[in-house]
């Protein structure tokens, strides 16, 4: 009898038996191995490209070339790769304060066009205009008002996150089914108990994966501010003395780039990790 209880507990996941433990481990597994060929993919496809069309090793360094500038010791006699942690986490700060600026801002901007007519009006006209503003421009009169330290890089990432969380939740909560709203007020459901029992939570799918374009328009967003004058640490400054001795070492810049994305996948994946948490099975698969 124990035994059929532990196969049941087991098939719904409530007891970590050998078979439990291994259905949960398989899609980590499955999604290491997955990431592993697609960067052994992407090596292969960038030698084919080198090969074929006879880059020099100035203009296209190699894979291997690459990897190994990971592990070398930069002007300072710091190992490459430790320099760029050091800088990942001063550009990551700026970034995630900026989405976390942006989407709450946007959120709450998004649940006022989509709930209110008057709002939408107002608001609608000025978030799509802002976004036509392009953020290299203001970037400098933002880090010059703001200096070259944290604050800027919030402020220019909250910029570039503000719009997909606005877009995204205000569109969210329009889908609702107007029946749902409707059985709400038969029971005199007031306007904030219909606003966090049924369009928030409906709209939490929606509402994620403008923040997992969020994310990726926050790391954007820090670097962007790192580049204009003045800073001395994060990715944007060693993407630009990258690009000046890029003839001596262009695997400098390769393996920066390297860095960013590493940054902006760790975000979305915090994003992710935080869908997962709260709507479960709801959350959107891309």
């Amino acid at each position: 009898m124990s035994k059929e209880l532990l196969q049941q507990g087991d098939s719904v996941g409530l007891v970590d038996t050998p078979n439990g433990v291994r259905a949960r481990l398989l899609p980590i597994t499955r999604s290491v191995i997955r990431g592993l060929v697609a960067l052994v993919s992407v090596c292969l496809v960038w030698e084919t490209i080198r090969i074929v069309f006879q880059f020099s090793s100035v203009t296209m360094p190699s894979a291997w070339s690459i990897w190994e500038k990971f592990f070398s010791r930069n002007s300072q006699g710091e190992i490459f790769y430790i320099f760029l942690a050091k800088n990942i986490l001063v550009t990551g700060r700026g970034a995630v304060l900026g989405l976390l600026l942006g989407a709450a801002s946007g959120v709450a901007i998004g649940v006022l066009i989509a709930t209110n007519r008057l709002m939408r009006r107002a608001f609608l006209p000025l978030v799509i205009s802002a976004q036509t503003v392009p953020i290299v421009a203001i970037a400098p009169a933002i880090v010059l008002f703001f200096g070259t330290g944290t604050l800027s890089k919030t402020v220019v990432a909250g910029f570039l996150t503000f719009f997909p969380a606005a877009v995204t939740t205000a569109r969210g909560i329009q889908s609702v089914p107007v029946d749902s709203i409707h059985l709400m007020r038969t029971y005199n459901a007031s306007w904030w108990t219909i606003l966090t029992t049924v369009k928030i939570p409906f709209a939490l799918p929606l509402i994620f994966v403008g923040l997992e374009t969020s994310a990726a328009f926050s790391v954007v967003g820090a670097i962007v501010a790192e580049l204009p004058f003045g800073s001395k640490n994060g990715l944007g400054v060693i993407i630009l003395s990258s690009w000046q001795f890029y003839t001596i070492s262009p695997q400098s810049l390769y393996c920066t780039v390297i860095a960013t994305c590493l940054l902006g996948a760790f975000i979305v994946a915090g994003i992710r990790l935080a869908a997962r948490l709260s709507i479960g099975g709801r959350q959107h698969e891309f």
